[in-house]
């Protein structure tokens, strides 16, 4: 996720579920089913690419811009 977007969703992760408001517990949702759809796609690339015969590491799915 870029940058912005995953310090959003540190920032609603830490605190209690119950603090956040309405509006923000449907945007923590919302990050939450978009993170799931992220690492699901990773997933999938890695099978393909494995299965294509390519060695994949942890390294090869850390950003780029750290």
């Amino acid at each position: 996720m870029p940058q912005d977007v995953q310090a959003r969703f540190d920032q609603l992760m830490s605190q209690p579920p119950a603090s956040l408001s309405e509006a923000e517990q449907s945007e923590a949702d919302s990050l939450v089913a978009r993170a799931d759809r992220l690492m699901l796609r990773k997933a999938e690339a890695a099978a393909l690419l494995k299965q294509r015969g390519h060695a994949i590491t942890q390294k090869d799915f850390k950003p780029q811009h750290e």
